[in-house]
């Protein structure tokens, strides 16, 4: 590597738009960030306004150059990460949208799914499927036995849009409708509607892409009617995505990632078996599995990781919908109001019998109900709102805990530690318990935005300026390790009454 060159990392998630200008060293030279304004227009919907978001983070990308105090003909490329399985669907000839982004934590489609999830055709495909896997041994159909529609597939929000909304499907007929995830819809206004894609990672997350075969899956296009012309064609990573000229010069875009991918290479999971633990609005769990796509169990199934150089490598995901998202909602109700204010309440007294279950977009693996609730249970006179609050934090480290163990339980790898990210991952409370209960040692690295660590990683794969995965672990620094401590048996047994707890919850909504 001769020099150094600079590189915009624009990470888009679900509680905040990111942008960071970070050298090929790995040093910010500058950054900016801005809320994302969620809407909640009905019960059950979470979307967000596309002009906002345009707005938002061609602001956002020009604080972060202002920041650095450089010009865009300073810049090398710029790389994107984004929440996945967040979309939007538009008219081909105005480009205007027929409704707002819908977002991943949207669960307005639960009752579709149930619908859909014990009809017969998805019976019947569980079943031949299975019969099939008997025979072959392919996981590509045991993980088709195990099939299930989950509102954070873009195929069950979709179908609902397509079954609601009826000036789309006039559309559709005539040719006048286009579907794109948030990182689409994004190339395809950053580059003046030149660049109409999707990337393998962000495809593989939407519930109808099939990661055996490396295509939109025609058994999910044919069942479930899902127009194949209105869906963007697939590309690797590192393709030639073209350039913008929003920010004062021509900019290539040399790498477009999904969250989840970006916070993998930024976190160094490069090899088969490697794990990380992102606790950012959401929680997820994921496995390398390197260039096969299997370990399946109920409520999650195969991605791609990324293509790079040509070169696959598949992700095993176990997803857990609240994480940051409740430490925000705990600030709104009042029980915490900074982060100061979090770390005085898990060095407190402990919560005892005092569980919480955080269901606000449904209960993932090994529950999977989009329709549990979410509530307290074992309040008593006595009890305090630091308890309350100290029972929230608690709750995530539970449900990552039971995921991971339905995960190691279905795959059998040998896991030797993880690596932990996202916002509430610099709280040690968390990540001393989650080394509890899952018995491995738990990793934090240094550099604390590791999505855009990752997206740097890609950018300078794509250009040429590293050709190894070892240059890339030079840059990643630990800054604390957590252990499993004397603490761990009595962590596992709370968790194992949180879920005891969280079963009574199950199934409220109808």
């Amino acid at each position: 590597m001769e020099g150094l060159h600079n590189f915009i990392s624009l990470d888009i998630g679900t509680t905040t738009i990111r942008c960071l200008i970070i050298d090929s060293s790995t040093r910010v030279l500058g950054s900016a960030f801005a809320k994302v304004e969620l809407l909640y227009p009905e019960e059950c919907r979470v979307e967000i306004d596309p002009e906002w978001l345009w707005d938002t983070i061609i602001s956002v990308v020009k604080n972060a150059l202002y920041d650095a105090k450089i010009s865009a003909s300073e810049v090398k490329s710029l790389g994107i990460s984004s929440q996945r399985a967040t979309f939007i669907t538009w008219h081909k000839d105005t480009n205007k949208p027929f409704h707002n982004f819908i977002t991943w934590k949207d669960v307005r489609s639960s009752n579709l799914i149930e619908k859909w999830n014990n009809s017969m055709i998805i019976k019947s495909l569980r079943t031949a499927s299975y019969l099939l896997y008997l025979i072959t041994r392919n996981a590509r159909y045991l993980a088709g036995s195990r099939l299930k529609m989950g509102c954070s597939h873009v195929s069950s929000r979709l179908l609902w849009v397509l079954d609601n909304i009826p000036e789309i499907r006039e559309e559709i007929k005539k040719h006048n409708v286009m579907f794109g995830t948030l990182e689409t819809w994004l190339l395809y206004r950053l580059t003046n509607h030149k660049t109409y894609v999707t990337d393998i990672s962000s495809a593989s997350a939407t519930g109808f892409f099939d990661p055996f075969t490396l295509e939109w899956g025609s058994w999910a296009i044919n069942i479930l009617k899902i127009p194949k012309e209105i869906l963007p064609p697939v590309v690797e990573n590192d393709y030639n995505f073209g350039s913008t000229d929003y920010f004062g010069a021509p900019i290539s875009i040399s790498t477009v990632l999904a969250d989840q991918t970006a916070a993998m290479l930024g976190s160094c999971c490069f090899k088969e078996n490697t794990l990380k633990i992102t606790i950012g609005t959401g929680s997820f769990i994921n496995v390398n599995t390197g260039s096969r796509a299997d370990c399946t169990f109920d409520g999650m199934y195969p991605l791609v990781g990324w293509k790079l150089e040509g070169i696959m490598t598949y992700l095993t995901e176990a997803p857990c919908s609240d994480g940051g998202s409740l430490v925000e909602w705990m600030k709104v109700a009042g029980y915490v109001k900074d982060i100061a204010d979090i770390n005085r309440i898990v060095n407190g007294e402990d919560v005892n019998d005092l569980y919480f279950i955080p269901a606000f977009s449904g209960l993932g693996p090994p529950f999977n109900d989009a329709k549990a609730a979410s509530g307290f249970i074992g309040i008593k006179p006595t009890t305090t709102s630091d308890q309350m609050a100290l029972a929230v934090l608690e709750s995530i480290t539970f449900r990552v805990g039971l995921a991971f163990q339905a995960l190691k339980s279905d795959c059998n790898r040998p896991f030797k530690k993880i690596c932990i990210d996202g916002g509430v991952s610099q709280n040690d409370f968390i990540c001393q318990v989650i080394a509890n209960v899952t018995d491995l040692e738990v990793e934090r690295a240094q550099f604390k935005e590791i999505a855009a660590l990752g997206v740097l990683f890609s950018c300078g794969i794509s250009e040429g300026i590293w050709s190894n995965t070892s240059d890339l672990k030079k840059l990643r620094v630990v800054d604390r390790t957590f252990k499993p401590d004397s603490n761990s048996q009595k962590f596992k047994d709370k968790m194992e009454k949180w879920k005891q707890a969280a079963e009574r919850f199950q199934m409220w909504y109808k």
